[in-house]
Formats: C-alpha cells, structure tokens, sequence
C-alpha cells in the first residue's frame, strides 16, 4: 500500500514539473525533472532511501523556481505537493522496515496514509484558496498575525494527528 502510494507521488511530482516546466518552453529541464522520478524510484526499490531527500530538494526548487518565473502555478504546487509526499513516504516506508514481524503493519500504513492524506488536502486547499482569494491591502502586522495563526494551527493538527 504505501509503495503504491509512494510511486504515484513520486509520478504526481516528477510529471507535474516537468509539464509545467514544458508548458513554459523549458523541455530539458523538463526531460530531467521525468529522469529524477525514475532515478527516484529505482533508488526506493534499491533501499537508497538518502536519495528521496535530495529529490525533494530538487522537486521544491523546481516549483519554486517555476512560480518565480510565473509558470502555470497549479502545476508547480501539484509537483511540491507530489514530491512532500514521496520523501514522506520514502522516509516511512524505511521506519516500517523497522517493524517486528508481530505489529500490525497493514494498520500502521492506513493509519499514516490516512493523515498523510488529510494534510495533503488541507495544505492543497489552502494553496488553492490562496490562488483565487486576492487581498490588495492588508497591514503588515495583520498578515504576520494570519500566519502565525496558520502555523499554529498547523502544529497542533500535526501533533494531535500523530497522537492518534
């Protein structure tokens, strides 16, 4: 289940910068962003599991990059969003190697998709939300308030997710 789960990621981030990066003229970036996912993936399946975090360096200094250079945004926050979640993943998939033969590993893996799938909504919504809802004139002290709210708020659902 996971190594599914981890495989479509890691296809959701490689392919979503590299059509982004295509859509903007961009078609060698475009090639290495579709060779990192395969090298990416191979590198899962050969337990090189150090790999999966300098992927999602690279995935997220692609979307960065992309969105400073005004590519299509939704594609660059798809390819972040992608490549959080196959270092997660990654990085879960080697805790679970971990395991005794006698814990309910099929439980733990619902149990981490399941949040892992609920904080990937709720931070795409919230990404999108921040796509469509322009606000021109906010004072400074009102939007470091707002996101310090947010991070906040972001804290404590991680924490009590992982509670549970």
């Amino acid at each position: 289940m996971t190594l599914i789960a981890f495989v479509l990621s890691v296809i959701l981030a490689c392919a979503s910068l590299a059509y982004g990066f295509s859509q903007a003229g961009m078609i060698d970036p475009a090639r290495w962003f579709v060779l990192l996912g395969i090298v990416w993936i191979l590198s899962h399946w050969r337990k090189l599991y150090w790999v999966s975090s300098l992927a999602f360096a690279i995935a997220i200094l692609g979307a960065a990059y992309g969105v400073w250079n005004n590519f299509t945004t939704i594609w660059m926050l798809l390819g972040a969003l992608g490549g959080l979640l196959g270092w997660d993943l990654s990085d879960f998939a080697r805790r679970l190697s971990y395991a005794a033969p006698t814990d309910d590993i099929r439980g733990m893996e619902r149990r981490h998709l399941t949040r892992t799938a609920i904080v990937a909504a709720l931070g795409f919504g919230i990404a999108l939300l921040s796509l469509v809802i322009r606000i021109n004139r906010l004072a400074f002290e009102v939007a470091v308030g707002l996101v310090l709210l947010a991070a906040f708020g972001l804290t404590r659902l991680v924490i009590r997710l992982r509670k549970h």
